[in-house]
């Protein structure tokens, strides 16, 4: 499911602000990006264009728009037929003097609420030293591993928050690539690995991915595994790690009354008379494949009308992505709609190159467009709870009604900025989400109001099921001393 998601420019997160409520995402006149009429991009975007962070050019021909990368000393075009895909068909576009803004996925009229614009600036044209693909993938392992390092150096927000030397690495890893292409593709996943960031990867041309994969979840689960003697294999054990906690919230937290909709990744039901319970598998998929962005948000929002109709007499709803994996920001962003009646401001989207942040927009939570949700919401989260999962989380906290419940976050809320390095495909977490406080929460994770052990090594199976039982009991004395 996120394989789809390495060849975004950077994912989205969305709300409104309280600072500043005269976001420009409100009223800004898009136009499509290609005239499929006339088959011909739009001529007021003809032309080349460089962008405000991200490392990336746009080539805007009159029968298309080519992506190309660059450093300081390379330029080469882009091999991703995804993004290149968006940009020629449902993309849009403002226009501002000499700024041009892109949105890539067509929302229809919830286009520029649902994503982050990505701002291009107008260059007279391409580098001189810019190359095709073909020359790209000639390129020896010396000079390809220079090109890897200086698109880290110069694209990989959080060196400092990682500890990472890129002198150090250059002195240690230059050797070891003079091997071949084999070598090449090893050394890159090891500058990956110890970024400790698992939205940093290296991809092969036969999809498989070198990154750091250890959470601390995992790691609880893998000492419960060693202390028990009945399953012999780690990856069964895993297997029944997350079908016996996915069945206790089925049999025994919603005593099989429970509803599974949009396409199975969202659970719902009544805890108890009082108190609501959705847990979230994942924010993509709700219908399959063949369906567009703008079909999956729409069929989410009939969902949604329904179980907040439904959840209209409860008195608090526990929302739970203890065991999500993330999936789409604009997801994220439509649910947390509809638990505000009022415009509220949940961070700014900043984008890193070349040693400075850069503004993308101010990220606006909008209420939905039916009965919302104000009284006690909870957010019960995990470290298993990553990237749009964390985002939702980033977005719930800024709502007044909302408590954030458990541990921290993985901390991978960062897009993954997609650059090719010959045959080999490899993402960057280039963006930093800030809050109205001044805080991002990258590295750290999102960090819980009320703390709670959802995994515990001695209960591994079934300590989220006692969690969310102990989380009633804290709904409850909040209750009463209100």
């Amino acid at each position: 499911m996120r394989f789809s998601l390495y060849l975004l420019i950077v994912c989205s997160f969305f709300s409104c602000s309280n600072k500043k409520m005269s976001s420009s995402n409100s009223h800004l006149e898009l136009k499509k990006t290609f005239l499929k009429d006339l088959n011909t991009t739009h001529p007021l975007i003809q032309g080349v264009w460089k962008s405000i962070g991200n490392g990336y050019y746009l080539e805007v021909r009159k029968d298309s728009i080519l992506l190309y990368s660059y450093t300081k000393s390379f330029c080469y075009k882009e091999k991703n037929d995804y993004l290149e895909g968006l940009l020629n068909s449902q993309s849009q576009f403002t226009l501002r003097e000499d700024t041009l803004g892109v949105y890539l996925t067509d929302f229809g009229d919830q286009t520029n609420i649902l994503q982050t614009k990505k701002d291009f600036i107008s260059v007279d044209e391409l580098p001189t030293n810019t190359i095709g693909f073909s020359e790209l993938v000639e390129l020896n392992p010396e000079k390809s591993f220079k090109l890897y390092l200086e698109t880290m150096q110069e694209n990989y927000a959080f060196s400092k928050g990682r500890n990472l030397n890129w002198d150090e690495l250059q002195a240690r890893y230059k050797d070891s690539v003079s091997a071949g292409k084999e070598a090449l593709f090893n050394t890159m996943g090891k500058i990956a690995t110890l970024t400790k960031d698992q939205h940093t990867k290296v991809i092969s041309e036969t999809g498989k991915t070198l990154q750091y994969r250890v959470t601390p979840a995992a790691e609880i689960v893998k000492d419960a595994f060693k202390e028990q003697s009945e399953i012999k294999d780690l990856n069964e054990y895993f297997d029944l790690f997350f079908k016996t906690n996915y069945k206790n919230i089925s049999d025994s937290l919603l005593q099989g009354n429970g509803q599974k909709i949009a396409n199975d990744k969202i659970e719902w039901g009544h805890l108890t008379k009082n108190i609501g319970y959705m847990h979230i598998y994942s924010f993509a998929g709700f219908l399959s494949k063949e369906f567009s962005r703008k079909q999956q948000i729409d069929s989410l929002n009939a969902y949604m009308k329904h179980i907040i109709k439904t959840f209209k007499d409860k008195e608090a709803i526990i929302i739970d992505v203890s065991f999500n994996f993330g999936g789409y920001d604009a997801t994220a962003l439509t649910i947390a709609s509809y638990f505000t009646d009022t415009p509220v401001f949940s961070h700014t989207s900043q984008v890193y190159n070349n040693g400075k942040f850069y503004d993308e927009d101010d990220v606006i939570i909008y209420p939905a467009n039916s009965k919302v949700f104000t009284k006690p919401v909870y957010v019960l989260m995990t470290d298993i709870s990553r990237s749009a999962a964390e985002g939702f989380a980033m977005m719930m906290s800024a709502l007044p009604n909302v408590k954030l419940v458990g541990t921290n976050t993985l901390g991978t809320l960062s897009g993954m900025l997609g650059k090719s390095i010959g045959n080999f495909y490899t993402t960057y977490s280039n963006q930093r989400l800030v809050n109205a406080n001044g805080d991002f929460f990258e590295v750290s994770g999102v960090t819980p109001d009320i703390q709670l052990k959802v995994f515990a090594k001695n209960n591994i199976l079934q300590s989220h099921k006692t969690a969310v039982l102990d989380l009633i009991d804290i709904i409850e004395e909040n209750k009463s001393r209100r």
